[in-house]
């Protein structure tokens, strides 16, 4: 227990690492509990000053890993609003379904006005569209700004800089075509280049074999290269439950490891002389050794292929040496290696899920397998298999949640029969054709498109369960305190032992399990305006109670690779606790701030959806949501009018003028109040729409605002700031916007005024709370509220 204790503390602090500031407190308390222990290591304060220094030594690593170079010759130090010429090597590619292409450099030099710099360091390179990419090897030169990769502040949002640090990438740039990247001969034809190249030579093999629908699933599962995969596919795979099939995993490194074993086995056994000199499940795994590390190689050495490498190597090293260790202790030292050398791993899901499943096979299976009764061969394999998949789904669901947000109940039947079709027909079929592709194409061409038949089997049963409405898969954007719930009720199941202490504690599990889901951790403010960042564009999110939701506008951008709604808005507000929302609000169609409110209408129960554009003017897309979701359309009255309101605050809205030819002077206006206090939302009005509102007048006294257009001077806000009084001023910004947002004049109004202006590009999230005798404001910091 004591090594998985250890392991549980180092893990607590590299998860609590994000909630602190990095400091040199933690490598402080590291060392000051490691001097303390020494001298006690015999007392009862030993194993309190053991667990402090694991959970510090946490913290510590963490914040070390995020730390960017600082050096004059990496990359890094080139970060700049201003474009530079940079030249690289292609370390590798991943090709967008939609088009274009990311790319990672090894970067080798950078040119800028008379200056060439030779430099160091990774870099990733987003391409928006085009075809022609180069190959890995390849030299590469582009102009582009360099960027330091940033969060946008969002609660629940994936943690985009940390996943790229873990890579050691801390510089990325952006071009819109590969037309604007020169693509010069590959200068590396040794090491891992030549693996490259080699596994590019079997992509492509595989892409003139394979019919396009299914060569990308042929290329995950032989390659690893899952980025040419269509959404399609991916929704099936996902909601099917066996995404985790063409995701190279310890699974697969088993399979091939299982089936090799049994070939290898049947040959050795033939000769009298090795099976005198060794037995063969001594010898064979150690010979094994090297072809499981070209499949790992291969297959793009994957955090959970590699895991499973480290404990074959492990075990197949103890085998030699004669000694047994139990499997559980073997994956806390696995787990512990990896973490103390990659801490930042802890936070890929491939890492989570791949120990989580083993973890729940390893307590689980045997654990039920001693009350099943004897039955023959057939059965019980069918019965090994099904209680296999139970435990891994139960003992990765709480992670499922945490980074998918999805739950798919198919996956108990699915893998039943694609776990063996996949694992034992596919992907042989695929290795072995990579394997003689280089001698005979049409020999491999032939078994890629075997494998591409099973494939294609596998879907189609896949896709006939999930018509079962029982089978369904279910999107499930939970707060923090829900998932953390999930994570105290799986721990129910897996802890092991049977003794009175280990059933007080899944007792003790329980009730916190309860807490969390029943008893609020603070109550809910009357009134909450939180001003999601969501880059350059809107979203704000009125609250009343905690209990009626209001969702003004969805953010959005132009790109086709990234949707707002579903990165940014649905995490945040199934963090913030919404499952549901009394109406969504358009304030005017500009995709800034319609895009993102497509996914929200789709995957949130509304009630009501509310803008002042009749239904024949809608986005064709956002109308056609709203006929299949049977979502109520209001479109209000000119003027003010009073929403319905389950609550004694109030909610109002103002429709100006319709007839104006700028759309940004037709925006909705809404103003919400609680007691004394209320909020004005002006969404994009410029001064005709301004002058207009002011005109009407207010039905309440507006004590804080949010900015009309982003702080444009178009808007002249000074008007707005010579009718009321604010207590706070927000506006929702993109960061280094194109638009120059807020306007410098905006800003030095604001300053004249003693007014401090909260934006959500420097600040993250906004949230203002109040029971209606003052305004709190609090923003996205350190992963809360504060």
């Amino acid at each position: 227990m004591g090594l998985w204790l250890y392991l549980l503390l180092y893990a607590a602090g590299l998860a609590n690492a994000p909630y602190f500031q990095a400091s040199g407190l933690w490598p402080a308390l590291a060392l000051l509990s490691a001097a303390l222990y020494m001298p006690r290591r015999r007392t009862n304060l030993a194993l309190p000053l053991l667990l402090l220094f694991f959970w510090s030594l946490g913290i510590t690593f963490y914040h070390l890993e995020l730390t960017p170079p600082t050096e004059s010759g990496h990359i890094r130090a080139f970060v700049a609003d201003t474009p530079i010429r940079v030249e690289g090597t292609v370390l590798s590619v991943a090709h967008r379904y939609e088009g274009g292409a990311i790319i990672d450099l090894r970067t080798d030099r950078v040119i800028g006005d008379r200056l060439i710099t030779p430099v160091h360091g990774r870099l990733r390179l987003y391409i928006d569209q085009g075809e022609g990419t180069p190959e890995i090897g390849n030299r590469v030169c582009f102009r582009s700004r360099l960027r330091a990769p940033r969060s946008y502040g969002t609660p629940g949002e994936f943690d985009y800089p940390r996943h790229l640090a873990f890579q050691d990438l801390f510089v990325t740039a952006f071009l819109d075509n590969t037309r604007d990247l020169a693509v010069f001969a590959r200068t590396d034809t040794h090491g891992k280049m030549s693996i490259e190249a080699f596994r590019t030579f079997v992509g492509k093999r595989i892409d003139k074999a394979v019919a396009p629908p299914l060569a990308p699933l042929v290329r995950a599962l032989v390659i690893g290269d899952k980025s040419g995969l269509s959404p399609e596919h991916e929704q099936v795979l996902a909601q099917g439950g066996i995404s985790h099939l063409f995701a190279i995993s310890g699974l697969h490194i088993g399979l091939v490891a299982a089936m090799l074993l049994v070939v290898a086995r049947l040959l050795y056994q033939r000769s009298e002389r090795l099976t005198l000199f060794a037995p063969a499940l001594r010898l064979l795994p150690v010979l094994l050794l090297p072809v499981l590390l070209a499949y790992l190689l291969l297959t793009g050495n994957a955090i959970s292929t590699r895991r499973a490498f480290v404990m074959l190597l492990v075990a197949t090293t103890l085998l030699l040496g004669s000694r047994q260790t139990p499997p559980l202790k073997l994956l806390a030292t696995c787990a512990f290696v990896f973490l103390l050398s990659e801490p930042l791993m802890l936070f890929q899901p491939a890492f989570q899920l791949s120990f989580a499943g083993l973890f729940g096979i390893l307590v689980l299976v045997p654990r039920w397998l001693e009350r099943l009764p004897q039955r023959p061969g057939p059965l019980r394999y069918l019965a090994t298999l099904a209680l296999t998949t139970l435990a891994a789904s139960l003992a990765t669901a709480p992670l499922v949640l945490l980074n998918f947000h999805l739950m798919a109940p198919a996956g108990l039947i699915t893998n039943l029969f694609a776990v063996p079709a996949v694992g034992f027909a596919a992907v042989p079929l695929g290795l072995v054709g990579a394997l003689i592709a280089p001698a005979w194409a049409q020999g491999g061409d032939w078994l890629f498109q075997g494998g591409a038949v099973v494939i294609q089997y596998t879907l189609t049963a896949v896709e006939q369960l999930l018509r079962f409405p029982a089978l369904a898969s279910h999107l499930a954007y939970c707060s923090q305190a829900t998932v953390m719930a999930s994570f105290f009720l799986s721990g129910i199941l897996l802890l092991p032992g049977g003794s009175k202490r280990r059933w007080q504690l899944r007792a003790l599990f329980g009730l916190t399990a309860a807490l969390l889901l029943w008893a609020p951790l603070r109550p809910a403010p009357a009134l909450a305006a939180t001003a999601l960042s969501v880059g350059q564009g809107d979203s704000t999110l009125l609250s009343f109670g905690g209990r009626h939701h209001y969702l003004v506008d969805g953010g959005g951008n132009y790109s086709t690779h990234f949707d707002t709604g579903e990165r940014l808005v649905a995490p945040a507000l199934g963090w913030l606790g919404v499952r549901s929302l009394d109406a969504v609000i358009l304030t005017h169609d500009h995709p800034d701030h319609r895009k993102g409110l497509q996914y929200v209408l789709q995957h949130f129960t509304v009630g009501e959806f509310w803008t002042p554009i009749p239904q024949d003017r809608l986005d064709p897309q956002l109308r056609q949501i709203l006929v299949e979701k049977k979502i109520p359309l209001v479109c209000p009255a000119p003027g003010w009018s009073k929403a319905d309101s389950p609550t004694t605050n109030a909610l109002w809205i103002f429709i100006p003028d319709q007839n104006d030819a700028n759309l940004n002077n037709r925006s909705l206006v809404l103003l919400a109040s609680c007691g004394k206090d209320a909020v004005l939302l002006p969404a994009d009005l410029e001064e005709k729409g301004i002058e207009q509102l002011l005109a009407e007048g207010f039905p309440q006294a507006v004590n804080l605002l949010k900015f009309p257009h982003h702080g444009s001077r178009k808007s002249h806000p000074e008007l707005l700031l010579n009718r009321i009084a604010p207590q706070y001023v927000f506006a929702s910004l993109g960061a280094k916007n194109p638009h120059g947002f807020p306007h410098l004049e905006v800003i030095s109004m604001l300053r004249a005024r003693n007014l401090p202006l909260w934006r959500t590009d420097l600040h993250g999230s906004l949230q203002f709370n109040t029971d209606g005798q003052g305004w709190q404001a609090t923003h996205w910091n350190q992963r809360l509220f504060r």
